[in-house]
């Protein structure tokens, strides 16, 4: 199956909101800052028809997978920057196993300069075994990213 991975619009706004509830700690306020960029970006940019080049802008990337009605099934929220830094990553449970977090992050790799950061729970294994697959490397432990379990920062490219 391949996974057909898109930008967000502002019409995937409420479907993105409905995913974020998946995830053990979301950061509401951070989609929410996210999507306002996304429909900002959509109304001045309308008649752009390359729906994987990076025109949302310099705060967030925002990247969709979605089925074959294009109804957005996962999606991946970016924090742009030096390093860029992946905030969120959730597929809904009934498309896991698919491929879609890899294609996910797949793009955003294509899409973003290098370094690129996540913080993963340590006892997470499925989100490690994810980015450990694609290249990421353990930079760093931390006992404050997450409020009950230790953090990893994981890196992409490692650091050599």
């Amino acid at each position: 199956m391949r996974s057909t991975i898109r930008h967000a619009t502002a019409a995937d706004a409420a479907r993105i909101r409905t995913l974020q509830a998946e995830l053990t700690e979301p950061a509401p306020t951070l989609l929410d800052a996210a999507l306002t960029q996304v429909d900002t970006a959509n109304s001045v940019a309308a008649t752009t028809t390359d729906d994987t080049s990076p025109a949302i802008g310099e705060s967030f990337g925002l990247f969709v997978s979605v089925n074959d009605a294009d109804l957005a099934v996962g999606y991946l929220l970016a924090v742009t920057g030096e390093p860029t830094h992946i905030a969120e990553l959730v597929v809904e449970p009934a498309y896991r196993r698919e491929g879609r977090a890899k294609a996910l992050l797949a793009t955003m790799l294509e899409q973003y300069s290098h370094p690129i950061t996540v913080h993963v729970a340590v006892d997470n294994t499925a989100a490690r075994s994810l980015y450990e697959a694609v290249g990421f490397q353990e930079q760093a432990r931390s006992d404050d990213q997450f409020d009950d379990t230790t953090g990893l920062t994981l890196r992409y490219p490692s650091e050599d």
